[in-house]
């Protein structure tokens, strides 16, 4: 498959169905895996034509220097693929920092006056890091975008 193979039948439809449903960990998680096959389909695509090394690894580095963003997502598919990373190096380490939050304490708050449906965070090991899995993947999906 081509970048924009995967693009317009994986990682767009993937990403768009879970802005559907912000709450749902199996949409979060296919959009934050299809997010990262496509990267790894762009770098062997721009590898062919001699736009990059064979290392994939240093393509998604240089990647996530420039975006943060990707940062994230790179690290969170790595640890959702791998249960657990060590050494602690990536903003991601553990598979169970993508997880669904309610947005309030329903014992604390009445559901009738605040929303309280869940959202689905990617928490970094740095709290100022954490973000919204939906804000990501679509930041993500138009840098990839426009790297095809």
């Amino acid at each position: 498959m081509t970048p924009a193979d995967i693009f317009n039948n994986v990682a767009a439809p993937n990403v768009a169905a879970q802005g559907g449903d912000v709450g749902d960990i199996r949409l979060a998680v296919n959009a934050i895996l299809s997010l990262d096959a496509l990267m790894g389909v762009i770098h062997a695509d721009r590898y062919r034509r001699g736009l990059e090394t064979g290392d994939d690894i240093v393509f998604r580095n240089k990647l996530a220097a420039q975006h943060f963003e990707i940062r994230l997502v790179r690290d969170a598919a790595f640890a959702l693929k791998h249960g657990e990373l060590r050494p602690a190096a990536r903003l991601v380490q553990r598979a169970e920092q993508i997880k669904p939050v309610g947005a309030f304490d329903s014992a604390v708050f009445d559901p009738a006056v605040f929303d309280t449906k869940k959202r689905v965070w990617i928490e970094a090991n740095d709290a100022q890091h954490t973000r919204l899995a939906d804000v990501v993947r679509r930041d993500v999906l138009g840098v990839l975008q426009g790297m095809i």
